[in-house]
């Protein structure tokens, strides 16, 4: 951490990014980083391969440019890629990968520390939590609008504060930023219950054609690139979509295959107990131990059930620890 806080005070200019169908983590993260650097009178340009999620407003989050062709050269600035690795930033990786000059900050445990300077701390609740470290650490205020990105950030990572990773000093951090003046009721809002109609139309969808076996040990959800487009809703912001699949109370592993494109599918795994982090580790994903994702090329219903088999065989090798 040391020499991220170095780099930050040094240097003058600064790109900011974070993963491909940024979160609110991601979103947090960046706007509360580039906002204290703003405040340090730093130059700080905040870009995402995609757009932010609709239904979040905070603060300074028109300042994020979407660059869905990339960045293009780079020559001069330091990059920070935060809640990922540099490969993981999307339509940004190709200009990214291979400059020299990067700061990876995030939480998650597969990150391999890439970039010349790395903060990497999978005991954190959120890299939001993270940037709250840095910012103190350079002696940033606060103000209401960095405290409500970060706020967003903790709280969506943390599922509301439900989730195994909220501990006291996360609850601690979360008081504090309450006390710059920001509205938690409305950032819950926008996270957890503002949704459009067509999400919710998918939603329903999604209900009536979730699926278990194992004694409903194993819970999934398989959401097809035409299903979004007949419900009219945007793929890009529905990875929430699994929380509804690990609601039943005897899933010890839920799946959600959410086909993106045409051939492109994308799987989120969530556990209450159980690593889902080493399954998603066997089709090149990663995470958090108890929430992790990957992406496969193939058919849907080929791609389903090749996950599926590995999910019913890793939950066996599980129980007979």
């Amino acid at each position: 951490m040391n020499g991220v806080i170095r780099a930050l005070q040094e240097e003058q200019e600064f790109i900011i990014t974070s993963h491909e169908h940024p979160d609110p983590d991601s979103i947090g993260s960046m706007l509360g980083l580039g906002l204290g650097l703003q405040q340090l009178g730093k130059s700080c340009r905040m870009v995402s391969a995609d757009p932010p999620p609709a239904n979040l407003d905070w603060p300074g989050i028109d300042q994020i440019e979407v660059l869905p062709c990339g960045l293009g050269e780079i020559n001069g600035p330091w990059i920070i890629v935060l809640d990922c690795e540099p490969a993981r930033t999307g339509s940004l990786a190709a200009d990214i990968m291979g400059y020299r000059k990067i700061i990876n900050i995030d939480h998650h445990q597969g990150n391999m520390f890439e970039g010349a300077l790395a903060y990497v701390d999978p005991t954190e609740a959120a890299t939001s939590v993270m940037v709250y470290r840095i910012l103190k650490k350079l002696g940033i205020c606060l103000s209401k609008e960095i405290a409500t990105a970060l706020y967003g950030g903790i709280v969506g990572d943390t599922g509301g504060f439900r989730y195994a990773n909220t501990t006291a000093e996360t609850l601690s951090i979360a008081a504090e930023l309450v006390e710059s003046g920001i509205d938690p009721a409305r950032i819950a809002e926008q996270i957890f219950a503002s949704q459009p109609i067509e999400f919710m139309r998918l939603l329903g969808y999604a209900l009536t054609s979730l699926k278990s076996d194992l004694d409903g040990r194993l819970v999934w959800i398989a959401i097809s690139y035409e299903d979004f487009v007949r419900c009219g809703a945007d793929p890009a912001h529905t990875d929430q979509l699994v929380q509804y699949a690990r609601m039943v109370d005897t899933a010890r592993i839920a799946i959600l295959f959410r086909e993106t494109k045409p051939g492109e599918v994308r799987i989120g795994f969530r556990s209450d107990t159980i690593d889902v982090e080493k399954l998603a580790g066997r089709f090149g994903g990663g995470g958090h131990r108890l929430a992790a994702g990957a992406k496969l090329s193939g058919p849907l219903e080929v791609v389903t059930e090749q996950v599926l088999q590995a999910a019913r065989n890793y939950l066996n090798e599980v129980d007979k620890l």
